[in-house]
């Protein structure tokens, strides 16, 4: 319960890059961004617990049924052309399968702390690690309405490394396009992990930008085998809208 409260926490006062992204330059004040936001998340994938595994396939058209409870933030500090930040996510998903029949639930928590290095007035290479907290749990139903013939659960961490780019490409006017992209994992943690976040944003005012993306991010992990089997093969994606504040 705690590792949940932090995670919500830390989302709710930080922010995503790409929203308010801002190059690097050769000055020598400290700039920051703050950036809270939203996304309506789906997961497509394998999952076990304990052993128990399942396929996980919740459509597009299911995304507001099957979110329980999302948030996402970053927060950059920039001085010249070297910055970090810190990503935060929360998502609380639920799913109905019906072969077998079970509900499935996965709280899944990232943490991204990566250093930033500007290569000119429009990309930014990033590197870092994603300290990853998923919590499954399957309850398999039995043929009576509401009944429950056995339920596993199981909360994993693992640490990714990470390297990838940020984009920022204005588009005339108060319009920006920005996109944020990375790999990593490398049989570190993840066997293999990705994340891909474009966005269109629009200047609300100096210091204000209203964004709308779509977030994809796809991790294969797996520890144990037999009984202790725990595998999270997931992708998690959705439509994302937050306003990013500069100062």
């Amino acid at each position: 319960m705690r590792t949940w409260f932090l995670c919500m926490m830390t989302a709710a006062i930080s922010a995503p890059a790409v929203f308010g992204q801002t190059s690097g330059g050769s000055g020598d004040e400290w700039k920051f961004k703050v950036a809270p936001y939203l996304i309506f998340p789906y997961m497509d994938g394998k999952a076990a617990v304990r052993g128990r595994e399942v396929d996980i396939d919740v459509g597009a058209g299911d995304i507001f049924s099957h979110l329980q409870m999302g948030g996402m933030g970053y927060f950059e500090a920039r001085k010249g052309a070297w910055g970090f930040g810190v990503d935060a996510i929360y998502m609380a998903l639920g799913t109905t399968i019906d072969i077998p029949p079970a509900n499935v639930d996965f709280d899944q928590c990232e943490f991204t702390f990566m250093g930033l290095r500007s290569l000119n007035d429009r990309v930014n290479l990033t590197f870092g690690a994603r300290w990853n907290i998923i919590r499954g749990n399957i309850e398999f139903k039995g043929p009576v309405l509401g009944t429950v013939l056995d339920e596993v659960g199981d909360t994993k961490q693992w640490v990714d490394p990470i390297v990838g780019l940020q984009i920022h490409q204005p588009l005339g006017g108060r319009w920006h396009f920005g996109l944020t992209a990375d790999i990593g994992g490398f049989g570190a943690g993840s066997d293999f992990a990705w994340h891909v976040f474009p966005t269109i944003g629009i200047d609300l005012g100096k210091r204000t930008r209203l964004g709308f993306g779509y977030r994809a991010l796809g991790m294969d992990y797996d520890t144990g085998s037999g009984n202790t089997l725990f595998r999270y093969d997931v992708i998690t994606s959705g439509p994302v809208v937050g306003v990013a504040f500069s100062f």
